[in-house]
């Protein structure tokens, strides 16, 4: 069924298309709220809360424009808004993300791990416009072409952006390496 016809449905409050919209849409909402919430059960219940915000307005979207993206906006300024909030109180890094079960043994994968932990952690400290970009391209593995259209934003805006993301977190990451390596000695 496309995406308009879901979105008719859920106007008329039919809860078989609410269900498809949610199935649809709620690993990129997810991954949005994860990457910059870095608490899986907070970014799980951010995404909750999104989609009571699409439910509350989805009587404002017109259906010539593009779902996807309004849907992703909606969910970046929410994130957004979120964490301006909470700030403050975001300190640890929850990780116990799923490594390949090939793994030849437990210590790399600890050491897996341990550089994905410190990985987002390094990404929860980028500015949230770029943390977007960075999560939109190389989590989300979506196009330029796709990012610029979703957040209707130029694609060299996308381009730049995500090099100063991606520059960024290596200068947090190298930054981390060289006082870890400092505090050794």
């Amino acid at each position: 069924m496309e995406i308009v016809e879901i979105i008719r449905r859920c106007k008329s409050g039919e809860n078989e298309a609410w269900k498809m919209m949610i199935h649809s849409y709620s690993k990129a909402i997810y991954n949005i709220a994860l990457n910059f919430i870095a608490d899986r059960d907070e970014a799980a219940d951010i995404t909750q809360e999104i989609f009571v915000k699409v439910y509350n307005n989805i009587a404002k979207f017109k259906e010539e424009g593009n779902f996807t993206s309004w849907l992703l906006m909606l969910s970046r300024n929410y994130c957004i808004d979120y964490w301006r909030k909470h700030k403050k109180h975001m300190h640890k890094v929850e990780m116990d993300d799923t490594i390949h079960a090939d793994a030849p043994n437990p210590e790399e994968v600890q050491v897996k791990q341990s550089e994905i932990a410190r990985l987002r952690e390094k990404m929860l400290q980028l500015d949230p416009d770029l943390r977007l970009f960075l999560t939109m391209k190389d989590i989300e593995d979506l196009s330029y072409e796709e990012i610029a259209d979703h957040l209707k934003v130029p694609i060299g805006t996308v381009k730049s952006r995500i090099n100063r993301a991606r520059i960024k977190l290596a200068q947090l990451v190298v930054q981390a390496g060289s006082e870890h390596g400092m505090s050794r000695n």
